[in-house]
């Protein structure tokens, strides 16, 4: 299958320094459906470099896979919770890791942008069933953009078509939802960072966390101004006729 008609839903970033995960996890997600594409790398810092032409709809993350590259060595580098924000701002994260580390997540986790599985004996089986409910939630939203074409279409035409609503509601949710949650999971990290600190500084990462809420915001606008201009534009196209 070319690479470039690949659908998104299809799509999943393996992201751990474990070759031997990275291998089972693959066959796995590949043996349920084998027109799944299936991208693998060794750190974050890699995943970043492929993030954009990957496309996942999820990503699997191991917690030692959060590296910094100094030449030939890996070193360890930026906070769990930095990473993985980075992450969610293109897809949401499924991240396997130490107990002492899952409430550094607890922000991202509530606002839907993550999922954290304890490292034990059946951590990776319990990942991947998270991956494949992602996989579901992805698809399910990919299934509702023709229905809401339709119900564009039907108003052009002036055509009365019994459309559920849910379905433009759903397009609506995929298209606001992605920026909204890294916003606020974002925002909610650094919140409770400064509140545990009480020093008055900004505390280790804000600038980055600030950037991209920045940026999310950016993009949160630029989905709003498109959705309404399609839809002017369907008004507009329908009263014509």
């Amino acid at each position: 299958m070319d690479g470039d008609m690949i659908p998104r839903e299809l799509t999943i970033l393996l992201v751990s320094d474990d070759a031997a995960l990275r291998a089972t996890a693959r066959h796995e997600l590949e043996t349920v459906d084998d027109r799944r594409h299936v991208s693998s790398v060794s750190t974050v810092d890699a995943a970043r470099r492929i993030i954009e032409d990957a496309a996942p709809a999820v990503i699997l993350l191991t917690e030692a896979a959060v590296t910094l590259e100094s030449g030939d060595l890996h070193e360890r580098g930026e906070r769990l919770d930095v990473a993985v924000s980075s992450l969610a701002t293109y897809a949401p994260v499924v991240v396997i890791g130490d107990a002492e580390h899952q409430t550094d997540l607890s922000a991202l986790v509530a606002a839907g942008a993550a999922d954290y599985v304890v490292r034990t004996e059946e951590c990776l089986n319990v990942a991947l069933g998270l991956v494949e409910r992602r996989l579901r939630q992805a698809q399910s939203e990919a299934q509702a953009l023709p229905a809401t074409e339709a119900l564009f279409e039907a108003q052009r035409q002036d055509v009365f078509v019994e459309l559920d609503r849910e379905d433009f509601g759903e397009v609506l949710r995929h298209e606001l939802n992605n920026p909204l949650t890294g916003i606020l999971g974002n925002a909610e990290l650094l919140l409770s960072e400064i509140r545990r600190n009480n020093d008055g500084r900004m505390p280790l990462g804000a600038p980055q966390r600030v950037e991209t809420i920045a940026a999310l915001a950016v993009r949160l606008r630029e989905s709003v101004r498109r959705l309404s201009t399609e839809w002017e534009s369907r008004q507009n196209a329908a009263h014509s006729l």
